[in-house]
């Protein structure tokens, strides 16, 4: 597991051999969201929305980051 970012509200996290598509994690105090990297979609739900807000904003300006970490953290074999 790699945490990409962390703030005192947020952390995005990226887990190793995690599912398909590729996605990341936003953790909150109050739950955990699922967002796709390519389009910055929230694919499940749970996280604070006011924390996702500012995670996807983040998010936005990081995305080959993000891409080189869910691609570094889940190579195929």
């Amino acid at each position: 597991m790699a945490t990409v970012q962390s703030t005192g509200a947020w952390k995005v996290k990226i887990y190793a051999d995690d599912h398909a598509s590729p996605h990341f994690h936003v953790q909150t105090a109050d739950g955990e969201s699922l967002v796709e990297i390519e389009s910055l979609k929230e694919i499940k739900t749970g996280a604070n929305r006011k924390a996702l807000k500012e995670a996807l904003v983040w998010a936005a300006s990081n995305q080959p980051t993000l891409k080189r970490v869910w691609d570094e953290q889940n190579r195929r074999n």
